[in-house]
């Protein structure tokens, strides 16, 4: 197969017109039960250092501004993991990328329970981020690969009403009930959070266990040239159980013309081609606010209420009932990807919560106020946050999809691990007005950058990632998405 004629195909659309058919399967229900427990897992760890806040501080004897050193060395670590992460899964493949990223997370909480001193705890949770950074990245990606374009946006939704609204809500509860009434059977308050570590790592590895079932994604496996895996993992999909017998070498739709050309290459360099770059910096950008406004405040928010006059369990037990407003959110934004396009919903959702952020700033003095305000905040948070990961997967050909999503989200990992510190600096200043000050402003940027990403909704992800070709082809092919 010559370079111009993989440059003068089309892109196939076997595969799409595939899983288009057979809908929704058990196996591909399963595939999503899989993928949505690691991520579950991976939301209670990334919340656990800024619930334990003032345990850490008062068992190890640190600062607010090491607490938020540590949180920063999280998301840094979760850079290095999305990087990797994205890197693995567009050279060796989704499954095992995935498979990877639970094992260093599992084994960075094992660490952060024994931890003895700031430095300890600092290089484990280093190592917590890299698990956690290709988990949800890498799970989207794939599971966006692997189900119906219709139903596309709504399933990987559904990967953050488990993660980000589930996930923070129940955190915050399993928190309050191991911070507060649960703390002094297990040791105080300067040994309850070593425990907590110790819980959130240990059920993960069952999860290591049963993902071996996952298949491989079609696309990717047919990025690559395997054709009969590509059919094999078709077959599967198609199919009741990830058990499904196969043949050895099963005849099926897809065939060496459905190869899917490669124009951008598939290094992760391919992303800031001509091509796809107004896509990486739109979405890098948007990412950047949303996520640093998200990782900010569900950092800070139990430390930030603690030094409002609340107490601890008080604390806990507010910002569980504010991500009440999370989960819905993620609920919401599961229901109107198959309804509004993306653009509108991360722009609507943007200026609400733009709006809800200035009225927290002027009105968040009360309790009643700090509540409805900061629910209606995360409310709006989560439609914003869960879209975006639905669009960033779609905006990628297969063979650098991995790496796109990963890099843009990345871009967010950067904000989150910034934007702390003018927080809390922020709050020194202004107190809670300041930070939702900062929010605000956050989110007006977040609509403007959203302005610039193609819409993706009802198309297919080859039809998204067609690009131009040469001349002779061009008359035949549809316009480019720029």
């Amino acid at each position: 197969m010559t370079s111009e004629h993989t440059l003068d195909r089309p892109a196939s659309a076997t595969v799409a017109e595939t899983l288009d058919r057979v809908g929704f399967t058990r196996a591909q229900f399963w595939v999503l039960m899989l993928i949505l427990a690691g991520m579950f897992f991976d939301t209670l760890e990334q919340n656990s250092v800024g619930a334990m806040g003032a345990n850490l501080k008062l068992a190890l004897g640190i600062s607010d501004t090491q607490l938020t050193v540590i949180n920063t060395a999280t998301v840094l670590g979760g850079l290095v993991g999305r990087l990797l992460g994205g890197w693995l899964a567009d050279r060796y493949g989704r499954r095992a990328s995935l498979s990877c990223n639970l094992l260093v997370y599992t084994l960075g909480g094992l660490v952060s329970a024994v931890a003895v001193n700031h430095e300890m705890l600092l290089a484990s949770r280093f190592l917590v981020g890299i698990g956690l950074g290709g988990e949800f990245t890498i799970g989207i990606a794939m599971l966006s690969e692997m189900v119906a374009t219709r139903q596309r946006g709504a399933l990987v939704a559904t990967l953050n009403i488990g993660s980000g609204g589930v996930g923070n809500f129940l955190s915050y509860g399993l928190f309050f009930l191991l911070l507060g009434p649960l703390a002094p059977a297990l040791g105080g308050d300067h040994v309850v959070w070593r425990w907590t570590f110790l819980l959130l790592a240990a059920p993960a590895l069952l999860v290591v266990l049963y993902r071996r079932l996952l298949p491989e994604t079609p696309r990717f496996l047919l990025s690559k040239g395997r054709i009969d895996e590509a059919n094999r993992s078709l077959a599967i999909l198609a199919s009741d159980s990830l058990r499904h017998p196969v043949a050895a070498a099963p005849s099926g739709p897809l065939t060496v013309e459905d190869i899917p050309a490669c124009q951008l290459g598939s290094s992760p360099a391919a992303v800031f081609a001509r091509e796809v770059l107004p896509r990486t910096l739109a979405i890098g950008a948007a990412s950047w606010m949303a996520f640093g406004a998200q990782v900010t405040l569900n950092f800070l928010m139990p430390t930030l209420l603690v030094e409002h006059g609340y107490s601890i369990s008080q604390s806990l037990l507010f910002t569980m009932i504010m991500n009440v407003g999370s989960l819905l959110g993620a609920c919401a934004a599961a229901l109107l990807a198959g309804r509004v396009g993306r653009r509108g919903a991360v722009g609507g959702a943007g200026v609400l919560g733009c709006l809800t952020a200035v009225a927290f700033a002027m009105f968040g003095e009360t309790t009643a106020l700090i509540l409805v305000l900061g629910a209606l905040f995360q409310f709006f948070t989560m439609i914003t946050n869960t879209t975006l990961a639905v669009w960033s997967p779609e905006l990628y050909p297969t063979a650098i999809r991995g790496s796109g999503t990963s890099i843009v989200n990345g871009i967010g990992n950067i904000a989150g691990a910034v934007m702390p510190f003018l927080a809390v600096a922020l709050f020194g200043h202004f107190g809670l007005a300041g930070v939702f000050s900062m929010v605000a402003v956050m989110y007006a940027l977040l609509v403007l950058a959203s302005r610039f990403a193609p819409e993706t909704r009802s198309r297919t992800l080859e039809q998204i990632n067609e690009h131009p070709v040469p001349a002779a082809a061009r008359a035949s092919r549809p316009a480019p998405i720029a």
